[in-house]
């Protein structure tokens, strides 16, 4: 029943649509930005495809990869974010927590509710932007095997190949990979959020301490604070498009974001159960 109610309350909030918009919006704007890149380098003397590394570069598998890979790191940490930490602190501005903690309801089995519906929002907008960035890739750019340089991506430090059908199954599994991954930034919002009092601060909280620690993982001066920090893991799955997958690397990443995930969301179900406003 308290599953169903937040459902409900999650749809008529209106975050998954604009969710899905910004997501369609940012992939239309990756899309332009690959279709101008070669003519912009070249002064026009280039097609759609062209790198300097490999004339069919540019296809759809790279374009989906790209655009998955950015907006993993830029949108989906906020969206997650903003799910985490109105949870909380917006049914505490509202009202709407102190009037479902009147009903015979206990506070472990609603803070499970909406522990598992923002997963379950976490997974579906994760699923939504792979999904349209391969169909978009595809269909607007084209088929084609997926080759990897080093470069931006950071993926790797040789050319890496991998049949198309064999890069689709990868992408499949980045799936529950990314997901896996959001989870950390997902809890530690809704941690934040069982301390504030309004939803606007806890997102802002949440959101600034998000893109300060992924700053200060990407700078190689704090190299020493880099284990210590959940961003340091979250693009594990890059490792998911390499020829020879290292599984032992990618299980032992995958276990620390999982053992982040599970510490924030343990102190967050401690503060919600001992918060004198709900």
């Amino acid at each position: 029943m308290i599953l169903r109610l937040e459902n409900l309350r999650l749809w008529r909030s209106r975050r998954p649509y604009l969710a899905a918009f910004g997501l369609a919006f940012f992939l239309v704007l990756m899309l332009v930005g690959f279709y101008t890149y070669a003519q912009t380098k070249t002064s026009g003397g280039a097609d759609f495809g062209y790198t300097y590394e490999n004339r069919s570069y540019f296809n759809g598998l790279t374009f989906a990869l790209y655009a998955f890979y950015f907006g993993f790191l830029l949108l989906l940490p906020v969206f997650v974010c903003t799910e985490g930490g109105v949870q909380v602190a917006g049914d505490t501005s509202s009202g709407a927590l102190h009037m479902l903690l009147t009903r015979p309801l206990s506070r472990a089995r609603l803070f499970l509710a909406k522990l598992a519906l923002s997963m379950a929002l976490a997974a579906g907008i994760t699923g939504l932007l792979l999904g349209l960035a391969l169909v978009l890739g595809l269909f607007a750019v084209g088929w084609g095997d997926l080759d990897l340089y080093p470069g931006v991506l950071q993926m790797t430090d040789r050319r890496q190949h991998l049949e198309q059908s064999e890069a689709l199954a990868r992408f499949l599994l980045a799936w529950p990979a990314a997901t896996l991954a959001l989870a950390v930034p997902l809890t530690f919002s809704l941690w934040i959020s069982t301390h504030a009092k309004s939803a606007v601060n806890a997102v802002g909280t949440s959101v600034s301490i998000y893109l300060v620690l992924y700053v200060v993982a990407e700078i190689h001066f704090f190299q020493e604070l880099r284990p210590w920090l959940f961003t340091s893991y979250m693009p594990y799955w890059r490792g998911l498009f390499r020829e020879e997958l290292d599984w032992t690397g990618l299980v032992k990443d995958a276990s620390k974001l999982a053992g982040f995930a599970c510490l924030f969301a343990a102190l967050a179900f401690r503060r919600f159960r001992s918060r004198e406003e709900a």
